[in-house]
């Protein structure tokens, strides 16, 4: 891995324009993540040259053009810039679903095999962290992908400016934001922050099945930067049809006290006999905010809590991919591990490799599924900063990057 570098491009303009932008000036990133990841890649690129695959991502570009336009003028914006294939983009940006799309087709042409079932399984690790005895507010977090990403992600800090759709009758949002984006993927799909005050980091999460007309995982993720407070945030999440499933673990931070400000995780996934997404939303509380919300009819968890790549609350609603063993092990090891106090705390569980074979902070190279920890975020609430670190934070808890959040806030 060969460098340490966070690259930090800004971009104003239309959603097409700011995509475009980034297009031209990450062309050779993108060629180079789909060069380092092409035996991971290779399959899904067929796979949407046969009928299936083509039927997927049409109905894809059908969902995203009626209700998020805006988003598919970034997608074509990224296309036309890096001059790189659609289809080819449209993988990249549609990878879930497209990938357990291919391993079910796979699975009915008796091509698949039991020991590959982890195989494009990737994901994150969050410690979120709301606690009045040593005055923490944080959300810490862990962005872990393919290996062959390490030195193609990337920082955009965006000002996009709404456009008119549909003969003048809807605009697109207002957006100002900065988002970890991997090369050839419109913003969202890792951790950011808006001009509301909305931090966020996901968490992948896999069921064994895409959502029937479901809008693909990445546009909810994208729309998630343009959210302005906490009754949006859960409209989203619960009247858009989720195509695949992630975790959102965030905080609304513009205005808060011990009182107010709480941290929050929600469990998503597309339903599996019903219409309706499912949602599992919960409150992580100091003790003082635990016992204003003890009376009413809602998820809590004291202090902090972590969060890896399984659901912990789905009750038997949705099917997950089996085994999991690389995010179970990563939970279990935190258990060991214990209570979550401090940030020194999380850098440490984030930051630990006790099990090589399963380790939290990944290295690429060193484990069967070449997985990388690309950096570590630290969002804190009460000083309103990001800071990102690219080694491992339990050994150099040093900061590569240091972004004043204040700046993006709306005026």
């Amino acid at each position: 891995m060969a460098t340490n570098d966070i690259r930090l491009y800004h971009v104003q303009g239309t959603h097409y324009e700011c995509a475009r932008h980034i297009g031209i000036t990450c062309r050779d990133l993108i060629r180079k993540r789909i060069e380092d990841d092409r035996n991971y890649l290779t399959p899904m690129f067929n796979f949407v040259q046969m009928s299936k695959g083509i039927r997927l991502h049409q109905n894809f570009i059908e969902i995203i053009r009626k209700m998020f336009p805006w988003y598919w003028d970034e997608i074509r914006g990224i296309a036309d810039g890096s001059e790189i294939p659609l289809e080819q983009i449209l993988v990249l940006n549609f990878e879930n679903e497209t990938q357990t799309a291919y391993r079910i087709h796979e699975a009915r042409q008796g091509n698949y095999q039991q020991e590959d079932n982890e195989n494009g399984a990737k994901g994150c690790s969050t410690v979120l962290i709301n606690r009045l005895d040593t005055n923490t507010l944080s959300l810490v977090h862990n962005e872990d992908n393919t290996a062959g990403l390490y030195e193609t992600g990337y920082l955009v800090e965006a000002d996009i400016k709404s456009s008119s759709y549909d003969d003048g009758t809807r605009h697109s949002p207002n957006e100002r934001f900065i988002a970890y984006c991997y090369a050839g993927v419109i913003p969202g799909i890792a951790f950011g922050a808006n001009m509301h005050g909305f931090a966020y980091a996901l968490n992948a999460l896999y069921p064994n099945f895409v959502g029937e007309n479901g809008v693909p995982r990445l546009i909810i993720n994208r729309a998630l930067l343009s959210v302005a407070n906490e009754n949006q945030l859960d409209e989203l999440v619960h009247t858009v049809p989720i195509a695949y499933a992630f975790c959102i673990n965030g905080a609304f931070f513009r205005k808060h006290n011990h009182e107010t400000c709480h941290l929050f995780n929600y469990e998503l996934g597309p339903g599996l006999n019903s219409k309706e997404n499912f949602v599992s939303k919960c409150l992580v509380v100091n003790k003082l905010q635990y016992h204003c919300y003890q009376e009413k009819n809602v998820c809590l968890t004291l202090n902090y809590l972590n969060h890896f790549n399984h659901y912990d609350r789905s009750n038997g609603f949705i099917v997950e991919r089996e085994p999991l063993f690389w995010s179970r092990n990563r939970a279990q090891r935190a258990l060991e591990i214990g209570e979550i106090c401090t940030l020194k705390d999380a850098l440490y569980l984030l930051g630990d490799r006790t099990n090589e074979k399963f380790p939290i902070f990944f290295m690429g190279g060193t484990t069967d599924i070449n997985l990388a920890t690309l950096c570590t975020a630290h969002f804190n609430f009460h000083t309103r900063q990001l800071s990102i670190y690219r080694n491992n934070p339990k050994d150099n808890n040093t900061p590569r990057l240091i972004y004043n959040l204040d700046d993006l806030l709306e005026k």
